[in-house]
């Protein structure tokens, strides 16, 4: 048997051996929801011109996950759902 390899976490920016494609549907959550904490009041020059960004927030619309993004940017440190 091959050996399975574990995440805690996504990596930040994505690694090419584990892209955004491949992360969990909580993991998507769970980064965008680290990211807009930690640009929190900042310039969001950044999170809109970053392209590993705009990968992360593709990937959540593709997966229709568009209502737990929205919880998020009501509320960076909420978890997403009710």
């Amino acid at each position: 048997m091959g050996k399975a390899t574990v995440m805690d976490a996504p990596s930040w920016p994505p690694r090419e051996d584990h892209p955004v494609e491949n992360w969990t549907d909580d993991e998507l959550i769970d980064q965008y929801r680290y990211i807009k904490a930690g640009f929190a009041g900042d310039d969001s020059e950044y999170l809109d011109n970053d392209e590993n960004v705009a990968a992360l927030i593709q990937e959540i619309i593709r997966r229709g996950l568009d209502d737990l993004a929205e919880a998020v940017e009501e509320d960076p440190a909420s978890a997403g759902t009710d």
